[in-house]
C-alpha cells in the first residue's frame, strides 16, 4: 500500500511522515485475519511500525503461510504461555481491588486468557503505544477490555469516539463525536465528549478547535428537554475548560456557516467555523456522518476511541486492510501530541 501525496490525504500523510521518522509500537488482538496481516506487513515494510501480534504463534505461522508471509519477521506474543498469564492475572486482580470491586483468581483467569485483555494489559504497561482491535471482536469487546484494564484520562468519565472527516478535495477537515459508542449522552458526558474531542482536533486538524454543541434548536430557540441538555452541557465545558472555543447548542447552520451564524447566533465565538462538531445523540452522529460520507463524498477516517489515558482504538469488522493501516497510523500520531502541529 504505497500512500501518495495528495492533498486529500495531506493529514494522513503528515501521520505517515511522523511514524517513518519516529517508528511506533501497536498491538494487534485480532490478528488472525488476513486483512490485519496485510495492514501490518505495510506499516513494518514501510518502517512506520513494530506490529505486535497476540495469538497462539502456530496459529500466526500458519495464517501467515497461507497468505505467503512467512518471513514477515512479527512480534508474536502467546498470551496463554504460563509466565505472562500469571503476571498478568496478579495484576488484573491488583487492579480491581484497587477499585474495590475484587475478582477471584477463575475469573481473572478467564478474562486474562483472552487476546483483547492481554493486548490491553500491554497497552497499561507501555510495552507497546497503541491497541488496534475489532475487525473480528465486536465493538462491545473491545470497550469492555478497555474499560477493564486501561485508565480512563484525568478528569474524564466517558469513553466515546470521534470521526476524521475529509472533504473530497481535502481542505476542509473535521471532528465529528459521538458516532459509534454514547447513545444517548448526558449533559455531563456531551462535556466530556467535547473537552477529549478538542483534544484530539489540536493534534489532527493543526488548528485551534472551534466546538460546536449541535442541536435543532439555537440559542434557547426551542425550550424543549433535549436542548436544554446541549445549553447545560457548553456551561459545563466552559466551567471545565475556559481555554475551548465552544458555544451550543447550535443548529448545523448557526455552526457552519457564517452569515447565517450572524443572523441566529450574533456574537457567537465560533461566528459559524465550527471544525469540531459535538451531536446530541449516537442517533444524530452516526446518521449525520454516514450522509455526509455518502452524499457529499467526505472521506470518514475511523471511528477512534477517546477517553482512555493510553490508544486503544475500535476497527468496524467490515473494515479493509487500508482502514486498518490508517486507523493504526493516526492512532499512533494522536499519540504523539502535538507532534502535527
Amino acid at each position: 500500500m504505497k500512500m501518495t501525496v495528495s492533498k486529500r490525504f495531506d493529514a494522513l500523510e503528515q501521520c505517515v511522515e511522523t511514524c517513518r521518522s519516529q517508528p511506533g509500537t501497536l498491538v494487534f488482538p485480532d490478528c488472525l485475519d488476513n486483512r490485519v496481516l496485510e495492514a501490518a506487513s505495510q506499516l513494518k515494510r514501510q518502517g512506520l511500525a513494530e506490529p505486535v501480534l497476540v495469538a497462539s504463534p502456530f496459529a500466526v505461522r500458519d495464517k501467515m503461510r497461507q497468505n505467503g508471509l512467512h518471513r514477515a519477521g512479527f512480534t508474536v506474543v502467546d498470551h496463554t504461555s504460563p509466565s505472562l498469564l500469571e503476571k498478568n492475572i496478579e495484576t488484573y486482580q491488583a487492579l480491581r481491588r484497587k477499585k474495590d470491586k475484587p475478582v477471584s483468581e477463575q475469573e481473572a483467569r478467564e478474562l486474562m486468557n483472552t487476546p483483547l485483555a492481554a493486548s490491553a494489559m500491554m497497552v497499561r504497561r507501555g510495552d507497546v503505544e497503541i491497541g488496534v482491535a475489532g475487525n473480528l471482536s465486536s465493538t462491545a469487546e473491545v470497550i469492555r477490555a478497555g474499560l477493564n484494564i486501561l485508565p480512563k484520562k484525568a478528569g474524564i468519565s466517558t469513553v466515546s469516539s470521534f470521526l476524521f472527516m475529509l472533504s473530497p478535495d481535502g481542505e476542509r477537515k473535521y471532528i465529528f463525536a459521538d458516532c459509534a459508542v454514547v447513545p444517548e449522552p448526558s449533559s455531563d458526558t456531551l462535556a466530556d465528549i467535547a473537552i477529549v474531542s478538542a483534544e484530539k482536533a489540536r493534534n489532527l486538524l493543526r488548528e485551534e478547535p472551534r466546538v460546536a454543541l449541535l442541536s435543532f434548536s439555537t440559542k434557547g430557540s426551542s425550550n424543549h428537554p433535549r436542548a436544554k441538555v446541549v445549553s447545560e452541557a457548553v456551561a459545563k465545558i466552559r466551567k471545565r475548560a475556559p481555554d475551548i472555543m465552544v458555544d451550543g447548542e447550535l443548529q448545523f447552520d448557526a455552526a457552519s456557516v457564517p452569515d447565517l451564524a450572524a443572523l441566529k447566533s450574533p456574537g457567537s465565538i465560533i461566528e459559524g467555523k465550527a471544525n469540531v462538531f459535538i451531536f446530541p445523540s449516537l442517533e444524530a452522529g452516526n446518521i449525520a456522518y454516514k450522509m455526509v460520507q455518502r452524499l457529499a463524498g467526505y472521506t470518514a477516517m475511523g471511528p477512534f476511541l477517546q477517553g482512555f489515558e493510553r490508544g486503544w482504538h475500535d476497527l468496524s469488522r467490515g473494515c479493509t486492510a487500508k482502514d486498518i493501516f490508517k486507523v493504526a497510523v493516526i492512532g499512533l500520531c494522536l499519540e504523539r501530541g502535538n507532534l502535527l502541529n
